[in-house]
């Protein structure tokens, strides 16, 4: 798959132009453009060059993509230089607008003087984008530049009648508009730059040895063979708090070592960290697009020819009271429709969405994610790992069958393995370990047979067919557990466990239905039988109906398998963090739908004033400079919805923190 930042895009027409671009070279299969990300992802044996200058031809900047966070800081630098200039220019414009209300008799002098300032002082950048879109696309910078010209080809005609404060306050308010949208876009892009920005480019290769000193970034995922060392791992896990780590910790790839140095040993290539994998997948949930989206973007695409015939029909329904009214009035329908509130809508919500999600630890994959969220009734959970702790206290009648066990159960990633093999020390070397999903492991140990699995009496071991020794389990219950579930909808418990174990976790949790002894196959059957439905685990078992259920929510530590199954991924333990998922993606789809009522209730009822409807109740016309600042405000209204998104929910998060 190839990628490249495309600067210049506003809106969902925008969107549309490029994606249509890069479609016809031939060679090209798919094509995904993000809005918020500034990048258009393609699939299919084109040349890069050839994809770059497409679009640029198409009346757009691309380039080769560079890393997020250095593409971030370039663009708040210009925001910010952008913001300043365009505040200048619209001070400007008002002091303008108040001479000519002010003079009975301005002269076009003045006028020009104006409006060769605003063009000075970012008015020109919206002028050059409507040209653009006059050779490559109509958009809302097609009616701006309509409006304009309208407005100064009605002053040169009727000197007497002039419109020149139309002229220049509608690229003044439209620019400062742009450059209020850029700086709140910017602001809602900060989170994933920031995760992006953790990212370090190297060679590193899997079993490597690496000196990582003490301030530095852990280049790859690994684990700590030497030294000590607090370790700060926010943009990873969430956790705010520095994390004590020494010899033979886990140390993932983003985390800082804020006081020590350590040696580690790579577990993974460059790029193939935990780290690389979360911002892929905030790309791609970001680069999707939802049916209501596609839905959105072919409206776009009809916007801007509905605007302008409404714009004429307004003219010639004036016309009777006079060509001034009907052009001053046909203007303002050119200057107050909006696409762009549409297009942002979706990709903006979303965008800020999952960087939330993901500075928390909470991976949303998908709008299948969002979509699912709002009407799950019924939340299915595995036990081991999700409910409890995942650490089980192991006790074993024989001290020969919890080495056999812990031999097999070393080649697994099961909460249950784990505790096994750190309850022995040394242990042989099994052969050919194959897992039986559901129920445990076989192998061979000194070309014998054995086998770990469960049991009547808990996890039975076996030498060929003969019981040699029985392992007991109990696991410690998460402390925030009974909270959590008390917050979540219908909770059932679904798990391979033994049915004694899972009753005594449900009785503590005041759980219903507690289901023990399933095997994967009927954890998928007791999905499908439950209509609007969340499935919550971590282990290899779960992983089919991680997949199956309606919402598919992997918690930390998951298995690859289960990870790849779900629609959230959760990088923090705990069972809180399930319902901080469900919440974020309640909120986000909620924030999506709040935008594009927004959008259309706008464009709605704006047009309608901008073409007098209220003028025979109320004798009064909306103005062109009223029109360019509503259109300019409608985008920035959408934007920094979006960030209330983030702020909502870091408070809906502190709060449950706190029991509240």
């Amino acid at each position: 798959m190839g990628r490249i930042d495309v600067d210049g895009m506003t809106c969902a027409a925008c969107v549309n132009h490029v994606e249509n671009a890069i479609m016809e070279i031939s060679g090209i299969d798919t094509v995904a453009v993000n809005l918020a990300l500034g990048k258009a992802d393609y699939r299919g044996n084109a040349n890069l060059d050839d994809v770059i200058a497409a679009v640029n031809k198409s009346g757009y900047q691309a380039s080769k993509s560079i890393d997020f966070s250095m593409r971030w800081a370039r663009e708040k630098e210009s925001s910010d230089r952008d913001f300043l200039t365009s505040i200048l220019g619209l001070l400007i414009a008002l002091c303008f607008m108040a001479y000519f209300m002010l003079d009975d008799a301005p002269t076009s002098v003045i006028g020009i003087l104006a409006l060769v300032l605003v063009l000075a002082l970012g008015g020109w950048r919206v002028v050059q984008k409507g040209f653009n879109s006059l050779r490559y696309g109509l958009n809302m910078y097609t009616l701006v530049l309509f409006a304009m010209t309208a407005a100064i080809s009605w002053t040169l005609y009727s000197p007497e009648q002039e419109m020149w404060e139309a002229a220049f306050i509608v690229p003044a308010f439209v620019a400062f508009g742009d450059a209020l949208e850029s700086r709140a876009r910017v602001s809602a892009t900060s989170s994933f730059a920031n995760l992006a920005g953790q990212r370090i480019e190297g060679k590193h290769k899997t079993g490597d040895e690496i000196l990582v000193k003490a301030g530095s970034i852990v280049p790859v995922d690994g684990q700590i063979i030497k030294g000590t060392t607090d370790v700060e791992q926010a943009a990873i896990t969430g956790e705010s708090l520095p994390v004590k780590m020494s010899e033979g910790d886990r140390i993932w790839a983003g985390s800082t070592c804020i006081d020590g140095s350590i040696t580690m040993r790579a577990e993974n290539d460059s790029g193939a960290s935990r780290l690389d994998d979360v911002i892929r997948m905030v790309e791609k949930a970001q680069s999707e697009k939802a049916a209501i989206e596609r839905t959105v973007d072919r409206i776009a695409a009809i916007f801007v020819p509905i605007v302008l015939t409404l714009a004429i029909i307004t003219f010639f329904y004036w016309k009777n009271e006079g060509e001034y009214i009907a052009i001053r009035n046909a203007v303002t329908v050119l200057v107050i429709a909006c696409p762009c509130a549409m297009g942002l809508a979706t990709p903006i919500s979303l965008f800020v969405g999952t960087t939330t999600g993901a500075r928390h630890g909470i991976l949303l994959k998908g709008h299948r994610a969002l979509e699912s969220a709002s009407t799950i009734e019924v939340v299915v959970m595995d036990k081991t790992g999700t409910i409890t702790e995942g650490r089980p206290i192991v006790d074993c009648d024989s001290e020969e069958a919890l080495k056999i066990a812990a031999a097999l159960e070393s080649h697994t990633t099961h909460p249950i393995a784990d505790a096994i093999v750190r309850a022995c020390s040394n242990y042989p070397e099994a052969m050919e370990v194959t897992t039986v999903p559901g129920w445990g492991v076989r192998g061979e140990i000194d070309g014998i047979k054995h086998s770990v699995g469960k049991g009547m009496n808990g996890v039975e071991v076996r030498r060929e067919d003969t019981l040699i020794g029985t392992i007991a389990l109990e696991d410690e219950i998460r402390s925030d557990a009974a909270a959590a579930i008390a917050a979540l909808p219908r909770v059932i418990i679904a798990s391979g466990d033994s049915q004694v174990e899972v009753d005594r976790v449900a009785a503590i949790l005041e759980i219903a239905d507690a289901r023990g002894n399933l095997s994967p196959e009927e954890k998928i059957s007791l999905i499908e039988a439950i209509p609007n439905v969340a499935m919550v685990g971590d282990g290899i078992n779960d992983a089919a109906a991680l997949a199956k259920a309606d919402l598919g929510i992997a918690v930390a530590g998951a298995s690859g398998l289960a990870d790849i199954s779900a629609d959230i991924v959760l990088m923090k333990a705990g069972v809180m963090h399930t319902v901080d998922a469900l919440d974020l993606a309640q909120r986000t789809r909620a924030n999506i739908r709040q935008n594009l009522f927004w959008a259309f209730a706008y464009n709605t009822v704006a047009i309608p004033l901008a073409m007098g409807v209220a003028y025979p109740w109320t004798g009064w016309y909306l103005p062109p400079m009223a029109a360019a600042a509503a259109m300019s405000l409608s985008s920035v209204t959408v934007v920094m919805n979006a960030l209330r998104l983030r702020w909502s929910f870091e408070r809906s998060v502190g709060r449950r923190a706190h029991g509240e």
